[in-house]
């Protein structure tokens, strides 16, 4: 049962769409999504900007980095053999990458070198790891989603310490996704599931979803729905606030981040179109972006 009056509807636009030079039309991809729509030889996901304007985005099938420059020239920055998902900046400079097929790795702008930074659970291998969250204390959140959900419940949520001490958080998720913390730091939420509460934040229907989230300086969470083609917006106390709205045919809209010259642009992956959108918003973003090391042109 819901009260409040449906919430505006904000009509994302289209930022770039990936040029054809880029994708990899030429390859083969063992990776595979279940859409119905054409596969366009590229999957956008976890999207950072960084504080010289540069938007960096994953191909999950080509195992690539990509980053997008304030003039919107598209560099491949790295490939590997691996399909990540998600990003984010670290104190020294580096993006941490969750690979579905190596763990977590990291990466240097500056040198483009990629290398591994937790691949195992002492001998265990991961499921594979989805996205990740930093904290004040550079303490690392990942969760370790795999094909789990409700008829396969082991999905995992961990926390790594900077001394390296690696701690189960949840044992027994239900297709953990995006994290994302609270304003003070002292709740981390997941899509599919949340650490330290029992109770449901925000619920939706669709086949598939919510996915990657963001938070605004306000408290106000973005949650990002690959099935709807949206973006929904909730204050604190989980009350609707809006919809954002694909801007193009494409309806993956799979996660988003704070950036631009005032960190009020928020950035969405529109994922098996290969495009990414955006909207402004009227407060900035609540985690800031991060200074990644200095890369050639």
């Amino acid at each position: 049962m819901n009260f409040y009056p449906v919430p505006p509807v904000i009509r994302a636009e289209l930022y770039l769409r990936i040029p054809d030079t880029i994708r990899c039309v030429d390859q083969e991809s063992e990776w595979r999504g279940g859409f119905a729509r054409k596969f366009q030889h590229i999957f956008l996901e976890g999207p950072v900007a960084d504080s010289n304007g540069n938007l960096y985005v994953v191909d999950i099938p080509y195992g690539r980095i990509l980053r997008i420059d304030t003039d919107k020239n598209v560099t491949v920055m790295c490939k590997w053999d691996g399909e990540p998902n998600g990003l984010v900046g670290v104190a020294d400079g580096k993006l941490l990458v969750a690979d579905y097929k190596q763990g977590i790795l990291s990466f240097d702008p500056a040198t483009r070198e990629i290398k591994p930074h937790l691949t195992r659970k002492n001998l265990e291998r991961f499921k594979s790891p989805n996205d990740l969250v930093v904290d004040s204390k550079e303490n690392l959140y990942f969760t370790d989603q795999g094909q789990t959900g409700m008829t396969d419940q082991t999905g995992k949520v961990y926390r790594l310490s900077p001394d390296g001490r690696l701690d189960t958080l949840v044992d027994n998720g239900i297709s953990p996704n995006g994290p994302v913390l609270s304003l003070d730091g002292n709740f981390l939420g997941c899509g599919h599931d949340e650490v330290e509460s029992e109770g449901d934040f925000f619920q939706s229907f669709g086949s598939a979803g919510p996915d990657g989230l963001a938070l605004d300086e306000e408290g106000n969470l973005f949650t990002c729905h690959p099935s709807l083609g949206s973006v929904f917006v909730v204050d604190a106390n989980g009350i609707p606030k809006a919809r954002i709205a694909s801007g193009t045919e494409g309806i993956n809209l799979t996660n988003c981040c704070f950036g631009g010259p005032e960190h009020k642009t928020l950035y969405i992956t529109d994922s098996l179109e290969g495009n990414v959108q955006r909207v402004e918003c009227h407060c900035r973003g609540a985690v800031p972006a991060p200074k990644l090391s200095a890369s050639e042109p």
